[in-house]
């Protein structure tokens, strides 16, 4: 029997614009709903908070680690994401005259001020469904929340190759899971891309030791964002040696 994606309801205001880079991104993969499927879902400006962590005494047993999980991009539908929402705020202002040491608490304030009063940066967006079609409880992974999701395309030779990395956490409290249970879903947002290559693009993700990929759907990029060298932030510096491992490791393929 065909399963019929819900239709999403939209908290954001309609983005007029596609985000258009350059560079292999870090992915904005919060939590937005979880449970049991509807006609109609409202999604809400804010990320749920629904983790559990893993501890010494928490073992996946078997059925997690084989029971399906389906992954679904519905690129028909359009949402927006707010990349603004994503920044972080300016930092302490110092009194003068003390070397840095002191924080001048009213300017602090009103730069704080200024700053939240920002303009947006709405882009668009396309829903993602991870659904459990088993009758088993099972456990995605995430991390603060994100789950463990890029972006792949095909590049002009029909491979697949990433045009979103992953960030690790340095912290071990970043790691925990969300139950989904049977037939329950979970839905985020993935950013849109446009660019001049058009091309077949899917979602990967990673949980419970195991990658999981969503069925291919059109899409358009730009060729520079299949160069390792085109990766944005710190990461940049740590491909300069072509640590396979590494490479493996942000991709998600370890």
């Amino acid at each position: 029997m065909k399963w019929n994606v819900p239709v999403i309801k939209d908290s954001l205001p309609t983005a007029n614009k596609i985000l258009e880079t350059k560079y292999i991104r870090n992915p904005i993969n919060q939590l937005l709903y979880i449970g049991t499927k509807k006609d109609t879902i409202l999604i809400t400006k804010k990320s749920l908070n629904i983790n559990q962590y893993y501890s010494e005494f928490i073992e996946i047993d078997t059925i997690q680690r084989e029971s399906k999980i389906e992954l679904i991009a519905d690129t028909e539908q359009e949402l927006s994401i707010d990349l603004e929402n994503f920044s972080f705020p300016p930092p302490p202002v110092a009194l003068k005259g003390s070397d840095g040491l002191e924080i001048d608490e009213t300017k602090t304030d009103s730069v704080y001020e200024i700053w939240k009063k920002r303009p947006r940066n709405y882009v668009k967006a396309y829903p993602v469904f991870i659904r459990n079609p088993s009758k088993d409880t099972i456990h995605i992974d995430n991390q603060d929340g994100a789950l463990f999701l890029i972006q792949e395309a095909k590049n002009k030779m029909g491979e697949w190759k990433p045009i979103e990395y992953w960030i690790y956490s340095t912290c071990g409290n970043s790691y925990a899971y969300t139950s989904l249970g049977p037939d329950d879903i979970l839905i985020l947002k993935k950013v849109k891309y446009k660019g001049t290559f058009e091309t077949e693009m899917r979602l990967k993700l990673r949980t419970n030791n195991k990658l999981v990929y969503s069925k291919p759907f059109k899409g358009l990029i730009n060729i520079e964002q299949f160069e390792l060298e085109n990766v944005d932030g710190f990461t940049k510096r740590r491909l300069k040696n072509r640590d396979e491992d590494y490479i493996d490791h942000i991709f998600l393929n370890q």
